[in-house]
């Protein structure tokens, strides 16, 4: 399904969701508990593919290309709102999935969208792990929704 090749043992697919159409890289049973991995800036979900391999078998990897990264569609983001379309994305693919609790994985840019998903997912989220998150607030620099400078 994806424009990239994937390892053996991933699965690519696109999610159609509420707000937009969200390509994803899987692995593990499809009943394993649930570990969203979210990837950084000038990335995509390819850069999790070996760790989501190494999980335990018990263990069901989701990672979703980001808003206008890799293979998902691509749409405007509002500035104004900092981070928060890519966070209310992720929300609508786990629910989308029928994911109830999750534990959640994101380096860079995706450490500082989990910044926002975290509160907003409630008890859902069971473990976080982020490594060097930015800021949850963007990046800055846009004045509205069409990225003004």
């Amino acid at each position: 399904m994806s424009s990239i090749p994937t390892l053996p043992g991933i699965t690519s697919q696109m999610i159609d969701t509420p707000r937009l159409a969200i390509h994803t890289l899987s692995s593990g049973p499809a009943d394993g508990i649930p570990v969203l991995f979210v990837h950084g800036n000038a990335s995509s979900a390819t850069y999790w593919e070996e760790t989501m391999l190494a999980l335990p078998p018990q263990y069901r990897a989701i990672a979703p290309d980001l808003r206008g990264y890799g293979d998902t569609e691509d749409k405007l983001i509002d500035a104004t709102r900092g981070l928060a379309d890519f966070s209310d994305d992720l929300l609508a693919l786990v629910d989308t999935l029928g994911i109830g609790r999750f534990h959640v994985v994101g380096h860079s840019l995706g450490g500082a969208v989990l910044f926002l998903l975290i509160p907003a997912a409630g008890d859902r989220v069971l473990s976080a792990t982020l490594a060097t998150p930015g800021s949850p607030y963007g990046f800055g620099g846009t004045k509205d929704v069409e990225g003004t400078m």
